[in-house]
């Protein structure tokens, strides 16, 4: 293995981690809404009603992990385990101090 390979070894954990961060956060926030339309609205309204947030973490869970895997095996495995590790932490914390 050259030192360019082990470089962008790096480069591709580094982007999937920076992926990861960004899409956890955003869909925290994207799983907040949808949980708080659907104990207003009811299920049916309530996912409606959180339809960008719907598509954004169908997006962030399932379409770009595919897409980012058939490019990088390194950055889409760091992109999924940042993704599931602080997205659960996250929203665990936020169901912990309501």
């Amino acid at each position: 293995m050259t030192f360019g390979e082990i470089c962008n070894y790096f480069l591709y954990a580094l982007s999937g981690f920076f992926f990861g961060i960004f899409a956890s956060r955003y869909s925290i926030l994207a799983a907040i809404k949808i949980v708080a339309n659907v104990k207003e609205q009811g299920v049916f309204s309530g996912v409606l009603g959180s339809f960008l947030q719907v598509v954004f973490i169908a997006v962030a869970f399932f379409i770009f992990p595919v897409w980012f895997i058939t490019r990088t095996q390194v950055g889409g495995f760091f992109y999924y385990a940042v993704l599931v590790y602080f997205f659960n932490k996250g929203y665990r914390t936020y169901i912990q101090n309501r």
